[in-house]
């Protein structure tokens, strides 16, 4: 018994910290009461920029550049040759601003690479005789921003229709996981997302405000916040989204899921002004020198999205009901951002 393990888009935000918890794990899920020996994992991305280098050290990790909407490149990396198992986590993803700026792209990327991915498992699954275990992670975004969905928790029973073109492509593969899983091609799941607030730099989402407030001024730079500072929106913590999806991705026993294989990992709704007091608190805590913040009409916004349209709650009980971790705390998801990122890139920082 052998497991190959393949991650997609292992130089993303949520992949490279996959990486690192994966470095120490000898074993993986293939069901609730079975793991089998974690024999290759394979690091699929566009390039290897944000590839940890921790990786480079354990010869079972294999880093595979290419293009996942490429079948022969796709179909190589998961090649099930000398593997009982191959389970695929698939993260790679064009963001929301970016897909809303290049639709071509957006559909290239989001939708048909997508159905390529899921097609190459397909085959797959076919050489080893089972469904292989295809996890696909997507985001809040797909619902609906109607008054329903605005006033009641939203769920994975809610209606699917995202203002942006990014959600719409996210929704449609939600319903392809859940009808090649019916048909028998793969054992889907799919994890849903809320923002994952804390990734450094700048990045084209309508929920970078929400991380924007306390990385820039956590690294010593004034902040322009283009948002209102009252509107709670869904959040969710890198270190419980990881945990998270290696569980849904292993231990979750699939037929748990029923026919809508989607769970919405846990995520909780924070203001703006609750994240900055945070930031401040954590700051005094780690005696890190904080930036100052300023509010400034949405239309000076770097994102393309320059209006909130994302649901303002999330409802996480599924995911609390299959036993998914639920530590989303948002002191910890900032305290996790300095000792990862500012501590070791400001001198000043005792």
């Amino acid at each position: 018994m052998a497991l190959k393990l393949v991650i997609l888009g292992a130089g993303g935000l949520v992949g490279a910290r996959l990486v690192t918890k994966l470095v120490d794990q000898q074993e993986f899920h293939v069901s609730p009461t079975q793991a089998v020996p974690l024999k290759q994992i394979v690091l699929f991305d566009i390039s290897d920029k944000g590839i940890p280098q921790r990786s480079k050290s354990d010869p079972r990790f294999v880093v595979h550049l290419g293009d996942l909407t490429d079948k022969e490149t796709v179909l190589k990396a998961l090649d099930p040759t000398g593997f009982t198992h191959v389970t695929t986590i698939h993260l790679a993803a064009l963001l929301s601003g970016y897909s809303e700026e290049n639709f071509d792209l957006g559909m290239k990327i989001n939708l048909f690479g997508t159905i390529n991915v899921m097609d190459c498992v397909r085959e797959v699954s076919k050489t080893l005789g089972a469904p292989q275990i295809y996890l696909y992670t997507s985001t809040d975004y797909v619902a609906c921003y109607n008054e329903w969905n605005q006033t009641h928790p939203v769920n994975e029973e809610s209606f699917r229709l995202s203002p942006v073109s990014y959600g719409c492509q996210k929704a449609c593969c939600e319903l392809l996981v859940c009808d090649y899983t019916r048909k028998g091609f793969l054992d889907g799941r799919v994890g849903r997302l809320s923002a994952v607030i804390g990734r450094p730099g700048f990045s084209n989402s309508i929920s970078y405000p929400y991380t924007g407030i306390f990385t820039q001024p956590l690294e010593g730079k004034n902040y322009d916040v283009p948002l209102p500072m009252e509107v709670p929106y869904p959040c969710s913590s890198l270190v419980n989204n990881c945990d998270g999806l290696l569980f849904l991705a292993g231990t979750v026993d699939g037929t748990a899921l029923g026919h809508n294989r989607v769970v919405q990992l846990p995520a909780k709704s924070f203001t703006l002004s609750q994240i900055w007091a945070a930031a401040q608190a954590v700051a005094k805590e780690e005696n890190i020198p904080i930036g100052e913040i300023k509010c400034v009409n949405a239309s000076s916004g770097a994102t393309t999205v320059k209006e909130i349209n994302v649901c303002p709650v999330v409802d996480c009980s599924k995911a609390q009901a299959l036993g998914l971790p639920m530590q989303v705390d948002l002191h910890d998801i900032i305290s996790d951002y300095v000792h990862v990122h500012v501590k070791k890139d400001r001198p000043d920082c005792v």
